[in-house]
């Protein structure tokens, strides 16, 4: 019953440090730039913080059932700051009136106009926003994503320019 409730503290945490960090990098560090600050770096520290510490500590002798719990958090974690450290180190955008280019280690380099924009969705689900163009391109702008908010605000302003 304590994990369970540890569990619950630590996603309510984890949920609202989240929302918190949205809020604070939704208009970015620099005009026009799309780029993740601090929070991914930091993520992707305590991530590789969990995966190396369990290993490092070594085993008291019989306890072999712990083996696979450290091997389990080595992954899990290990595999999270790779992401993070994907995320925070290559990630990165620009934007103007026109149109925005963005790139990723995942989907590569994206070029796209805002006339060609189809559509902007929020998946709550996974925190980010989908924007979808008529080539059938898909840039996804997580929301502690710096200058995500802004890239909203340059597409309300070319549809209203446009309009």
């Amino acid at each position: 019953m304590n994990s369970i409730i540890s569990g619950l503290i630590g996603g309510l945490a984890a949920a609202l440090v989240t929302s918190y960090v949205a809020k604070r990098v939704g208009r970015g560090l620099a005009p026009g730039q799309l780029r993740y600050g601090t929070f991914m770096w930091g993520l992707a520290i305590v991530c590789l913080a969990f995966a190396v510490l369990p290993i490092a500590i070594p085993l008291p002798a019989g306890l072999s059932e712990d083996l696979w719990t450290k091997v389990g958090l080595f992954l899990g974690f290990g595999s999270g700051a790779a992401y993070c450290f994907g995320e925070a180190a290559w990630v990165k955008g620009t934007f103007d009136h026109r149109s925005i280019t963005f790139t990723t280690p995942w989907t590569g380099t994206r070029h796209e106009r805002w006339q060609d924009l189809v559509s902007v969705q929020l998946n709550e689900w996974c925190s980010w926003y989908v924007l979808t163009f008529q080539s059938g391109a898909k840039i996804r702008l997580s929301t502690c994503l710096g200058g995500h908010l802004a890239v909203l605000d340059a597409i309300q302003a070319f549809k209203a320019e446009s309009a």
